[in-house]
């Protein structure tokens, strides 16, 4: 008699379990998943990474138990304003420029290329340059400021790897120095995190005192490879600190590589609404490192043939790592010229040579300004 009521009780046990994970599977965002009310004793709970709903505990949920979303308050922000491939491709140039020769730019001649190449009537404001090499001495790393009042835009772009001596230091930090922790909580790579405490600092001020005047402009963040990365961080964390507001902030990278833990992602997309990272196929750099201990943000989008421009096709996956973009393509890198090539050209021929001296130098200097430990070449009176 006991062993038959135990049996009945795992049947009715296991019913309800199943019933349960069926009625939870059936939701399709954070907030229908959390507010799922027919299940009492097996909640719902939202898998960020996947965007897939399960029951608590359920052993078909890829997520870590930590990052699991019981409560809709939870709940990642949904992108708020949708990907534009005119305006991606226009962004692109500003990812370029942030590679340009900065110290031998001619001010009046970059007046005269921003006028006539870039639309919207931009101006540069301000070009923050930091020391960063750790091991190899190459030059400062940047991050640009520029403004639009026709386009009521401010954008900030910040540059990627310069040349082999940087890439080389990133790989050995990587290995030696693994991940650190960042202010706003969760860890991204040692290299990140060491160039995001020398730029945000100089960045942070200046970026808080444009946006308190001009509060009615939106920001857009850019970047090309490292660039995108550190883009991203520093997205997040104006966000966190409350610089300016996610309704105001637009995200677009280019090739940009993992670099983030599933804390510090989870805490990215629910902090930044519009988050758009365009990765194309044979780009071996947003394969890198890999997807078992780092990951990509939120909004990717997908070209499945190589050479971007306004008129490619493209497919928008929300998954953080979703098998329907870059990973349908499996984790297999390809580090050929080829390769190398087609991660440099997003829109724009060689991304890292398109505002070069030729184009942009000239007699004249920006004006070299130093605040503490901040240097910055300043545009702003041009």
């Amino acid at each position: 008699m006991m062993n038959y009521l135990q049996t009945a009780a795992c049947v009715v046990l296991w019913a309800l379990i199943g019933q349960a994970a069926a009625g939870c599977f059936e939701q399709t965002n954070c907030t229908s998943c959390t507010s799922y009310s027919g299940n009492y004793l097996f909640p719902c709970t939202w898998c960020p990474m996947t965007h897939q709903c399960h029951t608590s505990g359920s052993l078909y949920n890829d997520c870590y138990r930590h990052v699991y979303i019981p409560t809709p308050e939870l709940c990642p922000v949904e992108d708020s304003k949708p990907y534009n491939q005119t305006l991606a491709a226009q962004i692109a140039q500003w990812a370029a420029m942030a590679y340009a020769p900065h110290t031998k730019i001619d001010p009046k001649v970059l007046s005269k290329v921003l006028r006539d190449q870039l639309p919207g009537n931009y101006k540069m404001l301000k070009i923050i340059q930091r020391q960063c090499d750790l091991m190899v001495n190459y030059s400062a790393c940047t991050v640009l400021v520029a403004m639009s009042h026709q386009e009521k835009n401010i954008i900030v772009s910040f540059e990627g790897t310069q040349n082999m001596d940087q890439l080389y230091e990133q790989f050995i930090t990587t290995a030696l120095a693994g991940l650190a922790n960042t202010r706003i909580g969760g860890q991204v790579l040692f290299y990140n995190e060491n160039l995001q405490k020398l730029l945000y600092p100089c960045l942070k001020p200046y970026l808080a005192e444009i946006l308190a005047a001009y509060s009615n402009y939106t920001l857009t963040m850019t970047g090309h490879s490292l660039g995108g990365a550190q883009a991203q961080i520093a997205a997040a964390t104006l966000v966190r600190e409350r610089i300016i507001s996610t309704d105001k902030l637009l995200v677009y990278t280019y090739g940009a590589p993992r670099f983030a833990d599933v804390d510090f992602v989870s805490i990215f997309d629910k902090l930044v609404k519009t988050n758009w990272r365009l990765i194309q196929a044979r780009d071996p750099v947003p394969k890198i490192p890999p997807s078992y201990y780092l990951y990509h943000t939120h909004g990717e989008v997908w070209f499945s043939t190589p050479g971007v421009t306004v008129n490619s096709e493209y497919v928008i996956c929300t998954d953080n790592e979703d098998e329907s973009c870059a990973w349908s393509q499996g984790p297999r890198l390809c580090f050929t010229d080829e390769c190398v090539r087609i991660h440099k050209n997003y829109f724009i021929k060689d991304m890292g040579y398109a505002f070069d001296e030729q184009r942009l130098g000239g007699p004249r200097r920006p004006k070299r300004s130093k605040l503490g430990e901040c240097d910055s070449l300043d545009f702003s009176e041009i």
